[in-house]
């Protein structure tokens, strides 16, 4: 019996989680979050702090639950009676939170704009797969070694090195933020986009409604 055991143990595939996400992954107190998993086997569902109907799930699936704050929420899929078990965790953060966003360029990928016009410029966009629509803004600082021109919606900002901006402050994390450097007199766009090292980011102070 012990040789047919370890026989089927061996020949048994490993444990495997192809995917595990939760989103958004930035969420307030009684926002809604979606898991999304994919395995190779039956999944356990736990969460830190306990959400409610989680538990023994199929191998893929999806999940909406309630959120009451951050939440560490942990899948395990077991093989061969539970005797090989792989674990994955994610996280949803609730603000009060700064986190930084923006853009880095990368080979072949032409995520930047550039004229002597407009100078350096570039977008990101903030949905509903990276952030709750309840989550609203506070300061916004400029991350870059350069003065930067921030905008979104109908709010428009020149915030220097290290400084913040208040135009944003109460509106929706959610949306298309634009950023962008002007020239400096005889700069090529080579140059501007070597001064800030590919990348133009932004930290974000997020809040949620009391």
């Amino acid at each position: 019996m012990s040789v047919l055991f370890a026989a089927l143990l061996g020949g048994c595939p490993k444990p495997h989680i192809h995917h595990f996400t939760t989103s958004p992954p930035v969420a307030c107190p009684g926002d809604e979050v979606t898991l999304r998993w994919e395995t190779n086997g039956p999944v356990r569902l736990e969460s830190s702090p306990e959400v409610a109907k989680l538990g023994g799930k199929d191998n893929s699936g999806q999940q909406t639950v309630t959120i009451s704050g951050p939440t560490t929420f942990r899948l395990e899929v077991s093989r061969v009676f539970g005797l090989k078990k792989e674990m994955t965790e994610s996280e949803v953060l609730s603000p009060p939170k700064e986190l930084e966003y923006g853009i880095v360029d990368a080979e072949g990928q032409g995520r930047f704009t550039c004229s002597a016009r407009t100078g350096l410029e570039s977008s990101f966009q903030l949905d509903g797969s990276h952030i709750s629509p309840n989550v609203r803004i506070g300061q916004v600082m400029n991350m870059n070694v350069r003065t930067l021109h921030i905008s979104k919606g109908e709010a428009s900002e020149p915030v220097a090195e290290g400084a913040t901006a208040p135009a944003f402050e109460g509106q929706p994390a959610q949306g298309l933020w634009r950023l962008r450097v002007p020239l400096d007199e005889g700069e090529s766009c080579e140059d501007a986009l070597e001064s800030v090292d590919g990348r133009l980011i932004i930290k974000l102070q997020l809040s949620c409604p009391r």
